[in-house]
């Protein structure tokens, strides 16, 4: 309807475990290293925030750092991202992905630990990739934002986001926190969230935040309706200059939720496009999950908005309550 007024990626997602750090916001604090020989080169921004002897409890590394990028350059030892996470690959690129680093460890106690972190050129871009592909419950005092689950604690701080995957017959959560309050306390500065967030109504669940650019990351989402995927990436059109915004309300069903979006394209002219073009998409689907969907105009010229459950959405009207933060 409109008013006018890391399953890929799922996959993916579990391999994918950790990412984020740019040179400047992933930048290690001084004090971590007291007493200790100091990394240089080209990756010690990076190198500063894996643990090394004595920083954490019975764990020893088992191998060196590995790093990845976009394109390989053996002249910095970097491989192609694919090498790690080809799945992964397209979306890490949708975030502005400059490199990673993957390390392991050992307890020799039969645990092992597998640590990753992706460096993104924002810190907004840090948060955006965490929000995608972590799942679990909201961890307090980690970083930015932080979720964890039975086996994979994943954050973001600064430009960074991490994850560190524990695999073991122990209780992961004390190996877990260690680690990660350790490799936080080495980025001085907690970074920012998308400022396209601060729009949105009070109200929201914490875990259903969502920052993305392409359509496709926008496609892994899976209470996103979409019954023909490449029709609706045209109508939409989004690009990695296009900044999109998803934030789930909690309703009185348990486990469901109203999920109100805003896009933000670069211009006016755009937005508009953008909105004819997907109400033309919505009133020819005949997927009712798509009838479900509703989309105001355009407004502060180039924001779009709508809920994607507008059954929901009729309750409280979180999408009337953004419309009027943005000026609507």
């Amino acid at each position: 309807m409109r008013d006018d007024g890391w399953r890929l990626w799922i996959v993916a997602a579990s391999v994918l475990a950790a990412l984020g750090l740019s040179l400047a916001g992933c930048k290690s604090s001084e004090e971590g290293g007291k007493g200790k020989a100091e990394p240089t080169g080209p990756h010690a921004a990076l190198l500063k925030l894996f643990p090394g002897v004595g920083d954490v409890k019975d764990w020893k590394a088992s191998g060196d750092v590995k790093f990845y990028g976009p394109a390989a350059d053996a002249a910095q030892s970097i491989e192609l991202i694919d090498a790690d996470m080809a799945p992964c690959a397209p979306l890490l690129k949708g975030y502005g992905y400059v490199k990673s680093a993957t390390r392991r460890y050992a307890s020799g106690k039969g645990e092992t630990l597998s640590v990753r972190v992706f460096q993104m050129t924002k810190s907004q871009d840090a948060f955006g990739i965490f929000s995608a592909s972590s799942k679990g419950s909201p961890v307090p005092d980690i970083g930015l934002a932080a979720r964890e689950n039975p086996s994979t604690l994943s954050f973001v701080k600064g430009d960074c986001f991490i994850t560190i995957e524990y695999s073991g017959p122990n209780d992961s959560k004390p190996v877990l926190s260690e680690f990660g309050r350790w490799m936080a306390g080495q980025i001085p500065s907690a970074g920012y969230g998308p400022s396209l967030m601060v729009n949105f109504p009070a109200g929201f669940a914490y875990e259903e935040r969502y920052f993305l650019h392409t359509f496709a990351t926008l496609e892994t989402l899976a209470f996103v309706p979409k019954s023909n995927p490449m029709e609706m990436a045209r109508a939409l059109s989004l690009r990695p200059e296009t900044d999109v915004a998803v934030v789930g309300y909690p309703t009185a069903r348990p486990g469901v939720f109203n999920y109100v979006f805003v896009i933000h394209y670069p211009t006016a002219a755009d937005a508009q496009t953008a909105y004819e073009a997907y109400g033309r998409y919505l009133d020819r689907a005949t997927d009712p999950a798509e009838k479900n969907i509703a989309l105001s105009q355009p407004v502060q010229q180039s924001y779009l908005a709508g809920t994607f459950t507008a059954e929901e959405n009729s309750v409280n009207d979180q999408l009337a309550k953004l419309l009027t933060s943005l000026g609507g």
